[in-house]
């Protein structure tokens, strides 16, 4: 799990429940760091890797300051834009790392990883290509 911004957690709680607020985070980086190192711990323990979304999103660019995680983040729990990256960056360089064959490589000429030209060497082509489907016979194209 990724850290919880208390600041931000507290400031949604305001605008979502206006003086009903109890001021109290429902969720905290406290709790949800314990839940990370248990994650991790089982993930050594069964000899797997593990993403720590929640030290790595602390440390940061060097980061230790616990306030600058909030940029990762709209509410201080869902990510924003910049937290989006950072995880589906995370995500793809611990693919890399743990399962090179799985790793999908961009596009040589678009930069993309989500066309007919990204390849994936662990993982076989499953269907046809677009340009290989006959719109009257489709069904003969997945034989």
């Amino acid at each position: 799990p990724p850290p919880v911004h208390r600041g931000q957690r507290l400031e949604f709680q305001k605008q979502r429940y206006g003086e009903k607020a109890t001021g109290i985070p429902e969720r905290t980086s406290e709790h949800t760091g314990k839940y990370a190192v248990a994650c991790c711990e089982v993930a050594e323990h069964k000899n797997v890797p593990c993403l720590d979304l929640f030290t790595a999103m602390r440390n940061a660019d060097g980061n230790t300051d616990v306030d600058d995680i909030g940029r990762f983040f709209w509410d201080g729990l869902h990510f924003s834009k910049a937290g989006q990256k950072f995880v589906y960056d995370s995500l793809t360089n611990c693919f890399e790392a743990k399962f090179p064959e799985l790793h999908v490589r961009p596009c040589p000429n678009t930069g993309q990883f989500n066309n007919s030209s990204s390849a994936c060497e662990g993982i076989q082509n499953s269907g046809p290509y677009h340009d290989e489907i006959d719109s009257e016979e489709w069904n003969k194209a997945f034989d």
